[in-house]
């Protein structure tokens, strides 16, 4: 089903990007389509007719908190990092597991300073679209933007995006993302997807500005549970070669994971400055967001979590799943002023409406509400200083108070300081104070020991610190950062959650780096960080490393570009958490469990070239499994995969 789904859309986008071209050729003869880029246009005139041909300056984005910038179609390393995975991102600091599609091991650890309430599971959190990643476009023609990765077993992974504006003040975006592979091990079949449309207006005058989006996901997947004998895996016996001979520990198993969310900001000019410029202005943005997570074994009775007298309804597999779900109503209503490009002032009212519930109360004998509800009101706002970009102050927060949830807050500011040409100091100061995830706090579900429902659970309080060095003559940044968390929230070794009753502690400190010598290139990026307090609780590598050593140059008389060569990931060993398919999260090691990963080099040898504006990734993946030992792991259980043939490309389409 989702293959005819990917068919009819890309079928669709086919159709759209042919009208759109045919609409916009008629146009070219008669004017110019977009006013405002067309001094970025060359004009070649005949006698009767003027034909307008765009630059790569007339393709535009920008997401909600960040300038427009144009369309990077250079052939970079940082490129190569992001388009070799299926979710387009730089995988440094995380271990993804052995079939795309699936879950990532945190290996570096990072958090969002907000304080947002969320029912997001981790293992569901790495192929997901937040709002302030959506991208507006303002293009001159149509264009069209296609990226691939190839999966397991015939598997795959798409993204297909088509823009277009209709006239100079008005564009609309439609993408889909859909993601289907099998994987080399049973019971690992990964089958995500994402459809987003965006729309973006403003007046003639820019007095009136509304950017717009809806999104819907889902992620789903296969759940084995590990490998049930890793000495199988680690003795290299060849009959075991073919992965799918061996043994899984869950059969039947799935997750789920959807959230749809309608998303609208208008920004309204009141006081007009002259050459269309609004410093005094009212903006509104309005949220409506839904989610579930489910998880369900309705093929097969499996006893790995627990035995039978540890079930309810042991005999009816039909009963054998659960479901919670989160739907939230948000509304931010602020004033806006700005003065000049250096004074950017923006404060207001925020409320926030939710609902929290199961689909079923499983275990009556703890007392479970099925519908949690709160109405929270609060303050929020943003300050933006620029003095000449020598001195940059960026900070933002917000207050929030309510009584289910309880109140909230957090501040995040960013100082720039340039006192020298191409050389600069980012300093950052990040407080929150944040409900736990909602999928961590309660849970329904047919094993007995996984019902709980936390009552009255302590915000994580997190306070983070730091700062980076940006050398830019040296091609080298240097950076650290504290964090300092209070009633850090975890599953413990019995699966249950559990909260901190001392502080979490830790430091990172690390470089990145670019050395060159004519047309050869070693690309470094280190960590080291060390949690200095209550380490039991959170386990993570003390060393993270990556190195890439590449040769770039044309081909082709200079009709092509290409980059071969070696990217090395390493981190020390460390006792991992467990991953736990019944909440989609990560629970600590018990006594009687020892598992260590680490201490392995992946390598991966790769040729990522470019002919005109399409960007294409040959790559042998851990081409050293076969003569490295098997000691590969993503998480315990979880073997990391063996050698694999990756093929990604991204291609920019102008019409």
């Amino acid at each position: 089903m989702s293959r005819i789904r990917l068919l009819l859309v890309c079928f669709f986008l086919s159709i759209v990007s042919i009208f759109s071209f045919a609409q916009v050729t008629e146009e070219k003869a008669d004017h110019v389509p977009i006013s405002n880029t067309t001094n970025n246009i060359k004009t070649v005139s005949t006698d009767s007719i003027k034909y307008y041909n765009p630059t790569i300056q007339s393709y535009k984005y920008w997401t909600e908190d960040n300038t427009k910038q144009i369309f990077d179609t250079v052939l970079t390393i940082d490129k190569y990092y992001r388009n070799k995975m299926y979710n387009h991102k730089d995988s440094f600091g995380i271990m993804p597991f052995s079939n795309i599609g699936h879950t990532f091991n945190p290996l570096l650890y990072t958090t969002k300073i907000n304080s947002a309430i969320d029912l997001i599971p981790i293992g569901k959190s790495f192929n997901l679209i937040e709002a302030d990643e959506v991208r507006y476009f303002d293009v001159q023609t149509p264009m069209t933007e296609f990226q691939y990765n190839n999966g397991y077993k015939q598997g795959h992974s798409l993204s297909s995006l088509f823009t277009h504006n209709i006239n100079s003040r008005i564009n609309y975006s439609v993408q889909y993302r859909g993601l289907r592979s099998e994987g080399k091990y049973l019971e690992q079949l990964a089958s995500n997807n994402t459809l987003l449309f965006t729309v973006n207006y403003h007046t003639k005058n820019q007095k009136y500005n509304l950017w717009s989006h809806y999104i819907t996901a889902n992620v789903d997947d296969e759940e084995n549970g590990g490998i049930q004998f890793p000495k199988n895996f680690e003795d290299g016996d060849s009959k075991f070669k073919d992965r799918d001979r061996m043994e899984v520990n869950l059969t039947g198993a799935q997750s789920k994971y959807g959230r749809r969310r309608f998303y609208v900001g208008q920004q309204l000019g009141i006081i007009n400055s002259g050459q269309n410029r609004y410093p005094l202005s009212i903006k509104n943005i309005f949220t409506a967001e839904s989610s579930h997570y489910s998880y369900e074994e309705f093929k097969a009775l499996n006893t790995f979590f627990a035995d039978r007298e540890g079930i309810f309804e042991v005999d009816n597999l039909k009963g054998h799943y659960n479901t919670k779900k989160l739907r939230k109503i948000t509304n931010l209503s602020t004033v806006v002023y700005d003065w000049t490009d250096r004074l950017h002032v923006e404060a207001g009212l925020k409320y926030e409406h939710l609902e929290f519930n199961f689909d079923r109360i499983v275990d009556s004998s703890i007392t479970f509400p099925k519908n949690l509800k709160d109405n929270r009101l609060g303050i929020a706002g943003k300050l933006t200083f620029n003095w000449k970009k020598e001195i940059v102050l960026k900070s933002q927060g917000e207050v929030m108070s309510g009584d289910e949830f309880k109140n909230s807050y957090y501040i995040d500011n960013h100082l720039i300081v340039s006192p020298i040409k191409d050389y600069y100091i980012e300093a950052n100061l990040g407080i929150k104070s944040q409900m736990p995830s909602l999928n961590l706090l309660y849970n329904q579900s047919f094993y007995k020991s996984m019902n709980y429902f936390v009552e009255n659970p302590e915000n994580e309080r997190t306070v983070q610190a730091g700062g980076e060095l940006h050398l830019k003559p040296y091609n080298t940044r240097i950076f650290t950062h504290f964090y300092n968390i209070k009633n850090y929230t975890y599953l413990d070794s019995d699966n249950l959650p559990k909260q901190s009753s001392s502080s979490v502690d830790l430091v990172q400190v690390g470089i990145k780096n670019t050395f060159q010598y004519k047309k050869f290139h070693l690309e470094t990026h280190l960590a080291y960080q060390n949690v200095t307090s209550n380490k039991q609780l959170l386990p993570l590598p003390d060393f993270i490393g990556r190195a890439t050593v590449y040769y770039q140059s044309k081909a082709f008389k200079n009709n092509a570009e290409f980059q071969l060569g070696l990217n090395a990931y390493y981190f020390t060993k460390f006792q991992s958490r467990i991953f736990l398919p019944v909440t989609n999260e990560f629970r600590l090691q018990s006594k009687s469990e020892n598992y260590n990963i680490g201490e392995y080099p992946v390598l991966d040898l790769f040729l990522h070239f470019k002919v005109k504006r399409m960007l294409i990734i040959l790559e042998g993946q851990h081409f050293n499994s076969s003569f490295s030992g098997y000691k590969f792991y993503s998480s315990p259980l979880n073997p990391y995969t063996d050698f694999r043939l990756n093929v990604g490309i991204l291609w920019y389409i102008f019409t």
